[in-house]
């Protein structure tokens, strides 16, 4: 199997199905909760010198609903979408689809708030690069979350939805 360092984040597209949702959850999902485990390490550090409370609350937003969408496509949207595959069918039920979609525009929302809220308070910091360290994660755990929904939506999810009003998963950027 290709591992995500083998193929670049726009190539995923042309990937079989299996490949893909492989990639997703095997590398790029396991990279993600790195990066919110490393975003954590910078609270804690930051906690020393300032009041950081909202961004913890973000970072535990982040991976509650990361955590549970990952569940959610491991468990039950991916191995749908590969039965719909195999049959080589559309869903009839698009629930699964706008269940993760749920939890992508909360994650989005709230890194969008801890992005903000480094902005907002740490403007003046002492600490100038644990702040740009903290902020960096948060944009491109951002980034990650969008291209990769993107790609999942534009290239896979629309092959297997039948439902013209699910809409685009990343229509809330």
């Amino acid at each position: 199997m290709l591992a995500f360092s083998d193929v670049h984040i726009d190539d995923l597209k042309n990937l079989t199905i299996k490949s893909f949702l492989g990639i997703v959850v095997n590398d790029y999902y396991p990279l993600i909760y790195s990066q919110i485990n490393e975003f954590e390490s910078c609270i804690k550090e930051l906690k020393n010198n300032y009041d950081v409370d909202l961004l913890e609350t973000t970072q535990q937003k982040v991976y509650n609903e990361f955590d549970t969408m990952y569940r959610k496509e491991k468990l039950v949207l991916f191995p749908f979408i590969l039965k719909l595959d195999e049959e080589n069918k559309k869903s009839e039920n698009c629930a699964p689809f706008k269940n993760i979609k749920q939890h992508f525009t909360s994650i989005v929302a709230s890194l969008t708030e801890g992005i903000q809220e480094i902005d907002n308070i740490f403007i003046n910091s002492n600490n100038a690069e644990l702040v740009e360290s903290a902020r960096d994660i948060l944009l491109n755990l951002k980034t990650t979350f969008i291209d990769l929904q993107l790609i999942k939506d534009k290239n896979f999810y629309k092959n297997y939805k039948n439902c013209g009003s699910c809409g685009s998963i990343v229509s809330t950027q």
